[in-house]
Protein backbone atom coordinates (compact mmCIF):
# COMPACT_ATOMS: atom_id res chain seq x y z
CA UNK A 1 0.00 0.00 0.00
CA UNK A 2 1.41 3.16 -0.81
CA UNK A 3 1.36 5.65 1.81
CA UNK A 4 -0.85 8.95 1.51
CA UNK A 5 0.06 11.33 -0.52
CA UNK A 6 2.75 8.80 -2.50
CA UNK A 7 2.48 7.73 -5.89
CA UNK A 8 2.96 3.67 -6.11
CA UNK A 9 5.81 2.73 -8.73
CA UNK A 10 3.32 0.43 -10.54
CA UNK A 11 1.03 3.57 -11.26
CA UNK A 12 4.35 5.91 -12.14
CA UNK A 13 5.22 3.00 -14.85
CA UNK A 14 1.72 2.45 -16.54
CA UNK A 15 0.00 5.32 -16.46
CA UNK A 16 3.26 7.95 -16.86
CA UNK A 17 1.99 11.83 -16.17
CA UNK A 18 -1.55 10.54 -15.25
CA UNK A 19 -0.41 8.63 -12.49
CA UNK A 20 -1.20 11.07 -10.00
CA UNK A 21 -4.43 11.93 -11.30
CA UNK A 22 -5.17 7.75 -10.77
CA UNK A 23 -3.40 7.92 -7.21
CA UNK A 24 -6.05 10.72 -6.34
CA UNK A 25 -8.76 8.66 -7.07
CA UNK A 26 -8.04 7.06 -3.70
CA UNK A 27 -8.66 9.97 -1.86
CA UNK A 28 -11.68 8.84 0.06
CA UNK A 29 -11.10 4.75 -0.09
CA UNK A 30 -6.90 4.41 0.49
CA UNK A 31 -7.59 0.11 -0.17
CA UNK A 32 -8.23 1.17 -3.36
CA UNK A 33 -4.59 1.42 -3.42
CA UNK A 34 -4.47 -2.67 -2.63
CA UNK A 35 -4.16 -5.22 -5.02
CA UNK A 36 -7.28 -5.94 -6.34
CA UNK A 37 -6.63 -9.42 -4.95
CA UNK A 38 -3.74 -11.01 -3.44
CA UNK A 39 -0.98 -11.85 -5.98
CA UNK A 40 -2.14 -9.25 -8.39
CA UNK A 41 -0.23 -6.26 -9.81
CA UNK A 42 -3.68 -4.33 -10.63
CA UNK A 43 -4.14 -2.03 -8.16
CA UNK A 44 -8.31 -1.10 -7.12
CA UNK A 45 -7.78 2.21 -8.17
CA UNK A 46 -6.87 1.25 -11.67
CA UNK A 47 -10.65 -0.47 -12.01
CA UNK A 48 -11.97 3.34 -11.16
CA UNK A 49 -9.70 5.29 -13.47
CA UNK A 50 -11.28 2.57 -16.43
CA UNK A 51 -14.34 3.13 -15.47
CA UNK A 52 -14.42 7.23 -14.83
CA UNK A 53 -11.74 7.88 -17.41
CA UNK A 54 -11.21 5.21 -19.85
CA UNK A 55 -14.70 4.79 -20.43
CA UNK A 56 -15.53 1.17 -19.32
CA UNK A 57 -19.08 0.50 -19.55
CA UNK A 58 -19.78 -2.83 -18.26
CA UNK A 59 -17.37 -5.75 -16.63
CA UNK A 60 -16.24 -6.74 -19.64
CA UNK A 61 -15.49 -4.36 -21.16
CA UNK A 62 -13.29 -3.11 -17.34
CA UNK A 63 -11.52 -6.32 -16.78
CA UNK A 64 -10.58 -7.82 -20.38
CA UNK A 65 -9.99 -4.31 -22.51
CA UNK A 66 -8.97 -1.62 -19.13
CA UNK A 67 -7.14 -4.22 -16.69
CA UNK A 68 -6.43 -7.50 -18.44
CA UNK A 69 -7.95 -9.24 -15.91
CA UNK A 70 -10.28 -10.84 -17.66
CA UNK A 71 -8.01 -12.78 -19.79
CA UNK A 72 -7.42 -15.25 -17.19
CA UNK A 73 -10.41 -17.08 -15.75
CA UNK A 74 -9.06 -17.36 -12.60
CA UNK A 75 -8.15 -13.71 -12.54
CA UNK A 76 -11.19 -12.87 -13.95
CA UNK A 77 -13.64 -14.52 -10.57
CA UNK A 78 -11.23 -12.75 -8.19
CA UNK A 79 -11.50 -9.47 -9.42
CA UNK A 80 -15.26 -10.02 -10.21
CA UNK A 81 -16.82 -8.43 -7.09
CA UNK A 82 -14.72 -5.35 -6.89
CA UNK A 83 -15.13 -4.41 -10.30
CA UNK A 84 -18.96 -4.74 -10.16
CA UNK A 85 -19.25 -3.12 -6.91
CA UNK A 86 -17.39 0.27 -8.44
CA UNK A 87 -19.29 -0.09 -11.69
CA UNK A 88 -22.65 0.04 -9.28
CA UNK A 89 -21.16 2.68 -7.39
CA UNK A 90 -20.29 4.91 -10.38
CA UNK A 91 -23.70 4.00 -11.95
CA UNK A 92 -25.62 4.74 -8.70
Amino acid sequence: VAAPGRVPARLLRRYGSEAGAVTRLAAHDPTLLEPVFADSQVLGVELLFGILHEGAMDIDDLLDRRVRLGLVPAERRRAEALATQLLQGVAA
